[in-house]
């Protein structure tokens, strides 16, 4: 009988730790330990000012130092939080790596027409990589909610916070990011990797995803589900996008075994 690693959930940009809840439960329910790292900045009760100036090195800086406290986990990531998976797997002893939505390396240009509606606003303000900024509830529906049942949108909503400004200039320019913080070292990355896309998503547009899928080649396990979008973490057929998940882990993974979930 094979054992069960400790996961590690790392969630993206505006976002905090409790976007993961059903994933929780459902992976709680099997029997597997979970961790749901909150990126340094994001909590929601206190100032904005506190994400100016982060980076994504930051991010990937928070949970390597988890990574490392844990026996070989799975780290699973959803969209900038995929990214920082990649980072940390380049560098970091883990069992496997899951990536939803992934934001792309920086050897991948990621951006693409279908993004400028919801991001035009704020790329274009000066020294937006100074400060901080948020989307807007239209913003929010059109880049990361189109697919989600309007009913559930708000509530949806007043979950998401604010994002460093600088993260989002860092992981928009691809190799143009002078920094590099957004670029991986596929070769350094050994443990399997598994890719999920919405053939519907905005913001990280499936032209994207094939994109690395293709730089990746018979590295990363890619799946692409084109009636989805960016919320994969919670759309229609969640349940069965986290399955395959749990699958897989099961099928590619292996780490000690046990039972208790937390958020950090």
């Amino acid at each position: 009988m094979s054992v069960k690693p400790d996961i590690v959930f790392i969630h993206g940009m505006w976002c905090r730790p409790t976007v993961w809840a059903q994933w929780l439960s459902f992976f709680q329910r099997l029997g597997y330990n979970c961790h749901a790292i909150e990126l340094p900045g994001h909590d929601a009760y206190v100032s904005d000012s506190l994400l100016r100036g982060k980076s994504i090195q930051h991010y990937v800086d928070a949970v390597a130092s988890l990574a490392m406290r844990l026996p070989r986990p799975v780290l699973v990531g959803h969209s900038l939080g995929g990214l920082i998976g990649q980072r940390v797997a380049q560098q970091t002893d883990v069992a496997g790596l899951v990536m939803i939505n992934s934001a792309a390396p920086g050897q991948v240009f990621p951006l693409r027409p279908s993004m400028l509606p919801g991001l035009i606003r704020h790329f274009s303000k000066w020294a937006l990589w100074r400060g901080t900024f948020r989307l807007s509830p239209w913003e929010a529906n059109y880049l990361v909610f189109n697919r989600v049942a309007p009913a559930e949108r708000d509530s949806l909503y007043s979950l998401l916070i604010a994002e460093s400004g600088r993260v989002a200039y860092e992981v928009g320019f691809g190799r143009l990011n002078p920094s590099h913080s957004n670029r991986v070292k596929r070769e350094s990355i050994t443990c399997p990797m598994l890719a999920l896309a919405g053939g519907k998503d905005r913001i990280i547009p499936r032209s994207v995803s094939r994109r690395m899928a293709r730089w990746y080649g018979s590295q990363l396990d890619y799946r692409e589900y084109p009636a989805q979008g960016h919320w994969l973490l919670g759309e229609v057929g969640w349940n069965l996008r986290a399955s395959e998940v749990a699958d897989w882990i099961l099928a590619k993974c292996s780490a000690p075994n046990n039972a208790a979930c937390e958020t950090l």
